[in-house]
């Protein structure tokens, strides 16, 4: 198996893009039904309703499109890391990058699997990874990957180098994120994206970018969708099946980034989780890339590195070395894994390297984290709960101890609060559809723990039964490290009623 870590061969495929561009409980007994129909007009009313127009009986059926976007080859030559008997294709769903993966192995006539990306994970990097990971899920369906909305136009494009700078000093020592000076650079840092969306800054939002998942089924001309959202890319399914109920064939959520719109639940739930990460990750890494030290020094050499870039001059803040150690703790291997991801190797790179020298590594990750505005964009544009100002300063004083990332995470709250609020976007889910819930045992993003409070608001938001899959390492995204995991949601396209409710993968 080919190993590859985040943003390794991105540039290759956004090439490609351009030429495109240019040109567990128990489950439902009820899952969706893979189907042939005689033509378009038949798949796209099959399922989705009955002659009388009561309501449908079970999800909508699964179906191979016989239309679709015209898929073209992402880039000539082989993509660094990618198997050689695997192939990349690009399309767009209106202007959002949309491609499928494949390999010789990949049944021609089985329905495509849909897997959704969030704003912090591009569609290119997210194909890469897949392929990369393993043969389990492409053995069984293509996979579809549909990127968050934005990725190529201004919303991915439009923080100023002082907008940046302005967010990646909010955790300086000695800013007070509520003081009127920082307020006034951070509306100036809002306006150097309201500028240029020119009134369009919801429009990149999870439940916006849900439209695309509906333009998609539409240019297939199928009755209902098989969705995967990974990460924050779950909101964005879990949008899609709250507007279109009717057209979930089944739904499979990894990583599920906090879903209410809460804003300090969601700062909670990181510091949690970061905090469960970092120690998890300490403790169970072996790898000689981990860096030397017993657990206690490891954590303590990679907080003393956060809390020395909240210094002036610090070549990486400590807002964005924040970001680079959490987006690691996403991403990373797992003590049973025969080699280490690259996460592993940023972290190590921390532990390792002299305290008054930035790492390669870190460098390098802290270089592809600010080349994007849309987590920014896109992130603000699910919070309609927003920290007010008088309590930035109580949660600043509240998290001070919890180091690492408490006073990182408290200074944080602040960069979206001059940014437009949308309105509240209630997760409420066809009771028809099956659902399959996966979970590290600790989520940067997500919190410590985070598979069963996810589980009882995908309940509470209308499905009956959720089929959940633990994995018992830290991390984010588990399909990318855990051939279990992929596994397990090959069974559960298979068939959604089969197995155990609940399952365990090893680290």
């Amino acid at each position: 198996m080919t190993r590859l870590g985040p943003g390794r061969a991105v540039g290759v495929l956004v090439a490609g893009l351009a030429v495109v561009l240019a040109g567990c409980a128990p489950l439902p007994a009820t899952g969706p039904r893979l189907a042939t129909g005689d033509g378009p007009g038949d798949r796209a009313g099959a399922g989705a309703g009955t002659t009388d127009g009561s309501a449908p009986q079970g999800p909508p059926d699964w179906v191979a499109p016989d239309t679709g976007p015209e898929w073209t080859p992402c880039a000539d030559g082989r993509t660094p890391g990618v198997p050689d008997d695997a192939r990349i294709d690009c399309a767009l769903t209106g202007q959002t990058p949309t491609l499928r993966l494949t390999t010789p192995d990949t049944p021609s006539d089985a329905p495509p699997l849909v897997v959704v990306a969030g704003a912090e994970s591009p569609a290119d990097d997210l194909a890469v990874r897949l392929a990369s990971a393993g043969t389990e899920l492409t053995d069984s369906h293509p996979l579809v990957i549909l990127d968050h909305r934005g990725r190529t136009g201004p919303a991915g494009t439009c923080l100023s180098v002082d907008a940046r700078r302005t967010l990646d000093g909010l955790a300086a020592e000695g800013t007070d994120p509520t003081a009127p000076e920082v307020r006034s650079d951070l509306a100036d840092a809002t306006q150097s994206c309201t500028d240029q969306l020119q009134g369009q800054e919801l429009h990149y939002s999870s439940a916006a970018a849900a439209d695309d998942l509906e333009a998609l089924r539409q240019a297939w001309q199928v009755p209902g969708l098989a969705i995967l959202g990974m990460g924050t890319g779950a909101r964005t399914a879990l949008a899609y099946a709250g507007s279109h109920p009717g057209h979930v064939s089944l739904l499979a959520l990894d990583s599920p980034a906090p879903l209410d719109g809460d804003q300090e639940t969601a700062a909670r739930a990181a510091l949690g989780g970061s905090d469960a990460a970092l120690r998890l990750w300490a403790a169970s890494c072996t790898h000689d890339e981990c860096g030397p030290g017993d657990p206690d020094e490891k954590v303590d050499a990679i907080s003393r590195a956060i809390a020395d870039a909240r210094s002036d001059g610090a070549p990486v803040p400590a807002a964005m070395l924040s970001d680079v150690v959490r987006a690691a703790l996403g991403d990373i291997s797992g003590s049973s894994a025969p080699e280490p991801s690259e996460g592993d190797e940023i972290l190590g790179s921390l532990v390792r390297e002299d305290p008054d020298r930035t790492p390669a590594p870190v460098r390098s990750s802290a270089t592809r984290l600010a080349a994007s505005s849309l987590p920014f964009v896109a992130g603000c544009s699910d919070l309609s709960r927003r920290v007010p100002v008088d309590r930035v300063g109580q949660l600043s004083s509240e998290w001070a101890d919890e180091q690492p990332f408490g006073p990182v995470l408290a200074a944080q709250v602040s960069a979206c609060s001059t940014w437009p609020v949308p309105a509240p976007a209630p997760v409420e889910l066809p009771g028809e559809a099956p659902v399959l819930l996966l979970s590290g045992i600790a989520d940067p993003v997500a919190g410590a723990a985070p598979l069963e409070p996810t589980a009882a608001i995908l309940t509470a938001a209308g499905a009956p039964e959720v089929r959940t899959v633990t994995w018992g390492a830290p991390g984010s995204r588990v399909v990318l490290h855990s051939a279990c995991a992929r596994s397990a949601v090959v069974e559960f396209m298979d068939d959604p009623a089969a197995g155990d409710g609940s399952a365990a993968c090893p680290s």
